[in-house]
This record gives C-alpha cells, sequence and structure tokens, in this order.
C-alpha cells in the first residue's frame, strides 16, 4: 500500500513553551576533595567533637564558648571514606540519648533528645530568594542499617531557623544511597526579614547514637520561568464535583471529618435540599461522643481493664477529643478546645503555583447551620504552607455561588497546590456541603505532565528497513478518560504529540505521519520510525503503522518512546511506547491468547516456569510481559 508521509513544516518544541533557566550549582568542593578555605565551608555541623582548632574569623566556635560541653558549631568534618581509601567524605558523630544525658548537655524537645541534637548543614554564601528553583543531590550513609531517618528544616545561617518544612526526610542505610529533592523556595523558608542560606538536616531524629556520611553534594539553583501573558484557561477540576475524578491517581477532593481526624477521599452524596451530588464533611462540636480505637489486651489477647472492671482503648495514636465532665472535651496534649481545622475539605490539583501566577476559582457551598469557613493553601492535604488564600467565606443553609477571578499567588503562597478549607470555626456539630466548578491557572503556566489524566503502556511491533508494519490498538480507555465522542474524526484531526527534547512537540496530525529518532524523541529529519495512524477505526480500534524507514536501529533493538493523544480541553492520555522486532511482537501476539491461571509465576513461552528472568518475552497470569 502506497503511503505518503508529510511532516509539519515548523514544528515548535514545548520547551520554547515552557523552558527555563538552566540550574546553577552554588556548592563548593561538593565532592570533598578539594582544598579547604581556611574562613569558609559549604557544609557545616552541629556535633559534640572537642579539641577542635579553628579560626575564629571563620565563625565557628564552642557554643557559649564552653569547650568541655559546649556543642561544636562549625566546619563539618572531612574523612577518608571507610568502605574506599581512594574517596573522601563529610563525617559527623551522632551521639545518642543516653549519651546526651549522661553527659548533662542533652539538647531537649518535650523532654526527649532534639532532632538538632546533632546537625549537618548544606550552607551557601548568598541567600536563595523566594520562587527560586531549586534541586538538592547528594550521596548519603551510615555505619549501620536500621531505619535511620532524619527531616530536613529551612535556616538563615546555621542554627538560625527558619521552617520546618524544606526537602522531607531522608533515609540512612550502612551503604551509599542516592538523594534527590527538587521544590520552590516559598516566603516560610526564606523570609524576607532573614533570607535562606542552609538547609538543616536534623540527624538526631535517630535517638540510638550512629556515624553518618555526605559524599556529592550539589545545591542547585536557576529561576522559575516567569508567567506569561495568559492565553486562555485550563481548568484542572475537570468533572467539578465529581470525587471519582483522578489525574494520574490523583484524588482532587478530600475531606476530614471531625469526629476522626482522618484524612480520606472526600464523601460524595446526593444534597438532601435538592437531591443533585455533593462533596461533605461533617464537624464535631463539645457534645460529641468519644471515638474509641481497639481495645488495649494483654500477650494472651485478653482486654485490659481499668480500675472500675471496664475496657481500656488506644486512642493515642487519633487526633481527636475526650469527653469529660459532661460537655468539655480535652484534646491528647492536655489542652481544652478544638482547632478550626480539626474538620477539613481539601481541592487538590497537580499544579505548583508560583509567584506572580494568577488562577480561578468557582465553588458552591452551604451548610446545616449558618457559620464561616476559612481558607488556607497547604502543598499535600494536610501539609501547611500558609493561612491566607481565599479569605473567610460565610455559608448559609441556601447553596451559593462563590468566584474568585484572576487571583495572584502571593510569595508566601508560592509552591502550594491545595485550597484548605477549615470547618471546625463554629467549633458546633455541623455539616457542610460543596459543589466545585473551577480552578484553573493560565494554559501557558500548565506542564505536560499536569495535563496527563491517564496512561498505559504498548508494545508496537519495527520491521527491516523500509518496511511497513501494522497492528490494531484497543484506544478504549483513551477514548473514555478524554471522553472523545468519534474516534475516527478525533484521529483525523491534528490531535497529537510525540515525546520531544524538552516536553512534548506541538500537535501532529495522526493520519499524516510522524518521524522518531533512534533515542525515542521527535525529529523533523525524514528518516527514522515513522508512526501513523490511520483513519479507518472500529469502534474504539485504531491501526497504527509502523515503518522503519532507514532509522539506523536495527529491528533486535527496543525503542521507547511516548506520544499523547489531547482531546478539545487540552487534556492528554499518554502511550509509553516500545518498538520491539516483528518476531518478538508475534510471539507476544500469540501468548496473549494462552489461558494461564492467575498464579503469579512467570514462564517462558514453553511453559516452563522462570525464577529470574532475563531478557524476553514471558508470560504471568496469561499476559504477556517484555523484560
Amino acid at each position: 500500500m502506497k503511503r505518503i508521509f508529510t511532516l509539519l513544516a515548523s514544528v515548535l518544541l514545548v520547551g520554547s513553551a515552557f523552558g527555563q533557566a538552566k540550574y546553577e550549582n552554588w556548592v563548593i568542593n561538593g565532592d570533598m576533595e578539594g582544598a579547604a578555605d581556611p574562613l569558609w565551608s559549604c557544609f557545616w555541623c552541629h556535633d559534640w567533637r572537642r579539641g577542635v582548632e579553628f579560626n575564629e574569623e571563620s565563625g565557628q566556635q564552642y557554643d557559649k564558648g564552653d569547650t568541655e560541653l559546649g556543642q561544636f558549631q562549625g566546619f563539618a568534618e572531612i574523612v577518608v571514606d571507610p568502605d574506599d581509601p581512594n574517596n573522601h567524605c563529610a563525617h559527623v558523630y551522632v551521639r545518642s540519648q543516653e549519651e546526651a544525658e549522661a553527659a548533662g548537655n542533652m539538647v531537649a524537645d518535650g523532654g526527649n533528645m532534639a532532632g538538632w541534637d546533632s546537625q549537618f548543614f548544606i550552607y551557601v554564601k548568598d541567600s536563595i530568594p523566594v520562587g527560586k528553583q531549586i534541586k538538592l543531590t547528594m550521596k548519603v550513609k551510615a555505619d549501620k542499617n536500621d531505619g535511620i531517618s532524619a527531616g530536613t528544616q529551612a535556616h538563615c545561617k546555621p542554627g538560625d531557623y527558619n521552617h520546618y518544612v524544606m526537602c522531607g526526610n531522608i533515609a540512612f542505610t550502612d551503604k551509599w544511597e542516592d538523594f534527590e529533592w527538587e521544590g520552590i523556595i516559598d516566603g516560610s523558608q526564606a523570609p524576607a526579614e532573614k533570607g535562606m542560606y542552609s538547609i538543616a538536616i536534623n540527624l538526631a531524629d535517630y535517638k540510638k547514637g550512629y556515624n553518618a556520611y555526605f559524599d556529592n553534594i550539589k545545591l542547585e539553583v536557576r529561576d522559575q520561568k516567569k508567567p506569561e501573558e495568559f492565553e486562555g484557561w485550563f481548568n484542572f477540576l475537570r468533572k467539578g464535583t465529581l470525587s471519582d475524578d483522578h489525574i494520574q491517581n490523583y484524588t482532587n477532593f478530600t475531606g476530614r471529618d471531625g469526629a476522626t481526624g482522618q484524612d480520606v477521599q472526600a464523601r460524595l452524596i446526593n444534597d438532601p435540599v435538592d437531591g443533585e451530588p455533593a462533596l461533605t464533611v461533617t464537624s464535631i462540636g463539645y457534645n460529641a461522643q468519644e471515638v474509641k480505637k481497639e481495645a488495649i489486651v494483654d500477650e494472651e489477647g485478653n482486654p485490659v481493664l481499668d480500675e472500675e472492671g471496664n475496657p481500656t482503648y488506644d486512642i493515642s495514636q487519633i487526633d481527636m477529643y475526650i469527653k469529660e465532665n459532661g460537655d468539655t472535651l480535652r484534646k491528647q496534649d492536655g489542652s481544652i478546645g478544638i482547632d478550626d481545622w480539626q474538620t477539613q475539605f481539601f481541592v487538590t490539583v497537580p499544579h505548583k503555583f508560583k509567584t506572580g501566577e494568577k488562577y480561578n476559582f468557582v465553588m458552591w457551598a452551604r451548610a446545616e447551620k449558618p457559620a464561616t469557613i476559612q481558607s488556607q493553601i497547604h502543598r499535600n492535604p494536610g501539609d501547611y504552607l500558609y493561612w491566607e488564600m481565599l479569605g473567610d467565606i460565610n455559608l448559609t443553609e441556601e447553596w451559593q455561588k462563590f468566584t474568585f477571578t484572576e487571583k495572584e499567588i502571593t510569595s508566601n503562597q508560592n509552591g502550594g497546590y491545595t485550597i484548605a478549607f477549615n470547618c471546625n470555626v463554629l467549633k458546633e456539630v455541623n455539616t457542610y456541603y460543596f459543589r466545585f466548578e473551577e480552578f484553573s491557572a493560565n494554559s501557558a503556566e500548565v506542564t505536560d505532565n499536569e495535563r496527563v489524566l491517564g496512561s498505559e503502556t504498548i508494545s508496537l511491533p519495527l520491521g527491516e528497513n523500509n518496511k511497513d508494519v501494522s497492528t490494531k490498538v484497543d484506544m478504549t480507555a483513551a477514548v473514555e478518560t478524554l471522553e472523545i465522542n468519534d474516534l475516527s474524526a478525533f484521529v483525523d484531526n491534528y490531535k497529537m504529540k510525540v515525546k520531544a527534547e524538552e516536553g512534548f512537540s506541538e500537535l501532529v496530525q495522526p493520519t499524516t505521519g510522524v518521524f522518531i529518532d533512534a533515542n525515542g524523541l521527535f525529529t523533523e529529519a525524514e528518516n527514522g520510525i515513522i508512526l501513523t495512524v490511520e483513519e479507518e477505526t472500529e469502534g474504539n480500534t485504531a491501526n497504527f503503522v509502523i515503518t522503519n524507514a532507514d532509522s539506523g536501529v536495527e529491528p533486535t533493538n527496543t525503542v521507547e518512546s511516548k506520544i499523547v493523544f489531547v482531546n478539545d480541553a487540552g487534556w492528554y492520555y499518554l502511550y509509553n511506547l516500545r518498538f520491539i522486532s516483528e518476531e518478538a511482537f508475534s510471539n507476544v501476539d500469540d501468548v496473549i491468547k494462552v489461558p494461564t491461571k492467575a498464579t503469579g509465576k512467570i514462564v517462558d513461552l514453553t511453559g516452563r516456569e522462570v525464577k529470574k528472568p532475563g531478557k524476553g518475552v514471558f508470560i504471568k497470569d496469561g499476559k504477556a510481559i517484555i523484560f
């Protein structure tokens, strides 16, 4: 069959729309191999070494000048790697709580040794401004493998604390482990009056003592792409109220009912007033009943009784209130009262908003009793970022529409992607109902990954040079996810993008064809792997045609690529492509039809069980898998 392939005359990469400045490493001597600067080091620590000699001009010191008991605050020790005499690394000895108590100088937090009793700092000379994107990469290890984990904080200078949220927790084993984190600096981490120069790692979160090692550290910084002029809006709440609308396993709506304090997928009900779908949470009041967890039992499984012979319950692990003296509720920490955030409702999107970016937000809401709810911005639900988002919202028993148009993200809100509503302001039992229409961003600021609703991996056959090979692909999942009514008309239009150097190519017409190079990337050169989709479809099945047009790829080699199909609203459905040889593909086509019981065993094409499969085609539970 004669085929004519025509590429678009000018194909622009998404990188031109989403390009950002390159990362610049702010760390000096990250491999720990260079000469030490007597007045400066990017690697500081707070530990308990004695007899350290230092130049006072460098800012190093023993706390309060006490060389016998004071905490040493200065350059981290550089040592020979215990596992490699040719390598150097930073070292911190982290003392145990027992040692700290015996020394009589334990840094305490609530009676226990604080995580910051021993710390390691990554320290740069210039403050990292709000809105900068940073990437931290390094290798870490310990001298034991005991589930060691250390939290991270944002500091001004080492020891001058700013904020408890930084890079999450870092896990240590007795082998070198790679750690990588990427994020955006917000106003809490880098307050205007202080700035942010250092990342603190709280090594004493683990209380049993160990040696911690660090190597190959980079702290890379770059500008975010500034928000562009608006070209339209991209609404992340594709189906509004429907709580089962997921974006790549991402649930938009999360509820925290006050009685349980547990964050779960929001409850979807029919509103008792108009019978239409609504999302709901129920707040807690001072007259709430005690919620008990599982009964405490002894080693033989018998309930542990209190002085009056009643079963006892473990409620220490849940955030709730204990009923006392009739109508007084006492929190676990002993204080009396109910926090405004004991009941919350969260609206989450996959897009991290940045300073200066504008957004639209539209919702309907009501409550059984008139009440005020507060709004905050979080990262993930419950991961608080800043107290102010949309302001206070006053609800009545009737449905009201609340519209926030072209609101602008402040530096304190930078990096957030969840709006949290505090629903326990009233301090009474109340039920709140929500419907959402829009949480949108400028389409120019939405990345490719943020547009993907779903994905799957498919294999496609690759023949010899200048040979067409075709196969049918069931696109039901894509059709349903993207809500496409007519697959044939959809395929016949410019509705496909192909993996490029950065992001995806501009829209390509599937029936015209696109060239993919040996690395799986879009190319303008008229050779490579040519992928087309024929106009004719049967139901939701499309015919994919693959031509090896002097690609330089041997048919026995596997080429991996990605394509996305795009609907009119701008949502993507992603196909991870694996171009494999005709022979391997034929085997896949055959073995998929072999009925095999769901045993979990992996077998080869002869039916023999394979414990450690190498490269090739195998069968598991009736389906072909390719290594």
